[in-house]
């Protein structure tokens, strides 16, 4: 019998014994849950997270439900600007019956519109009494914002011209007719997409660490080695068993977005970068773990390594991070991400030659 199917075999034995106790690790298990939550909501989520740091995506949502009552009269230039808008308006002649009407949540803001004409010299005052709850007083200032700003505009172009020496300044503005993407469409493939499949490298990584250290530390490794397994192939089967879980969490993670309606391109030149990535970062954390042999040395050697590594992405373009985001709205080319893909697989096959020689110096044996 060749020494290729006998490697191959106590590999998998290996490979079966590590998926028995990774099934049994709870913090895997339970990340697990918070990506495949991730995933399942990401439409939710991602609209909560972007109204978070810009509302103003929340600006062009109508808001059927809310009703602001306006205090004035059916004249009045600032509530036929409401009545243009997506704004439900109820008119109110005094405060008294607005304000019961606030207080039994039958309205939830008023606005006292200003009685004095737009050509006048008084001041105009807007009051508006928004609810306590501040994501509800976000969404109506929100939808008040467009025609305040209407109004105020329409105010200033009237009082401007009663200025001394008021002269309009003429500005010839060229569109070039390119919009920016956004915000919500950034943060799907800019954000969650990426961190996404990632994710499950990055824990892959941290967790052949586990694999190899605990040998050393319950003193089990020299059971192992009393087998007719060597040390290279009680690597390789941590080995495999934490690249082999990449991919498969990661098609996951993008089938439950595509459900989600995010659409996604080059579903598998994805997933294979991802693999890359994934592989680089095991075989990282199996040197360190060969080497040091203690869990804590080698958790803090990855997590720095990790965090430069994150850092460096910036530096060039196709990044893995760019490179999935690219990928997954089909804005690179076919030439320029098959260099990249290459690129990324010399370092995984260097890596994995640097694993071997790293193995075999540390321990003489078959």
């Amino acid at each position: 019998m060749s020494k290729r199917p006998r490697y191959c075999g106590k590999v998998r034995s290996i490979a079966k014994k590590e998926v028995g106790e990774l099934m049994r690790e709870k913090t895997f298990i339970l990340s697990v849950l918070i990506q495949l939550f991730i995933a399942s909501f990401s439409t939710f989520l991602v609209i909560g997270l972007t109204s978070f740091y810009d509302p103003t995506i929340m600006g062009d949502i109508e808001m059927q439900g809310i009703s602001v009552a306006v205090v004035g009269t059916e004249e009045n230039e600032l509530y036929k600007l409401l009545q243009e808008s997506k704004v439900n308006t109820r008119l109110y002649s005094d405060l008294t019956p607005a304000y019961g009407d606030f207080y039994e949540h039958r309205v939830d803001a008023i606005l006292i519109a200003p009685p004095g004409p737009s050509e006048g010299t008084d001041i105009l005052n807007v009051e508006i009494y928004l609810p306590k709850s501040e994501i509800k007083a976000t969404l109506i200032s929100l939808q008040l914002k467009e025609p305040l700003e209407k109004f105020e505009q329409h105010v200033r172009d009237i009082r401007t011209q009663r200025l001394p020496g008021y002269s309009p300044i003429e500005i010839n503005i060229n569109k070039r007719g390119i919009k920016t993407s956004s915000t919500y469409f950034e943060f799907i493939y800019v954000a969650l997409l990426p961190l996404l499949v990632f994710t499950p490298a990055f824990i892959s990584g941290g967790l052949v660490i586990d694999f190899i250290t605990e040998e050393f530390e319950r003193k089990t490794m020299e059971l192992l080695l009393v087998t007719p397994a060597s040390m290279l192939e009680i690597v390789s089967g941590k080995v495999l068993v934490a690249a082999a879980i990449v991919p498969l969490q990661a098609l996951a993670w993008m089938l439950l977005l595509s459900m989600n309606r995010i659409s996604i391109m080059n579903y598998f030149t994805i997933l294979f970068v991802v693999t890359l990535i994934g592989l680089i970062l095991v075989l990282t954390s199996s040197i360190i773990s060969v080497i040091f042999k203690e869990r804590g040395v080698a958790q803090l050697l990855y997590s720095m390594v990790l965090i430069f590594l994150f850092m460096a992405s910036y530096l060039f373009t196709n990044s893995p991070l760019n490179l999935v985001t690219r990928l997954s709205i089909n804005s690179i080319g076919s030439s320029e991400s098959a260099l990249w893909i290459g690129l990324y697989t010399l370092v995984a096959v260097a890596l994995c030659m640097l694993t071997i020689a790293t193995v075999k110096k540390t321990y003489k044996n078959n």
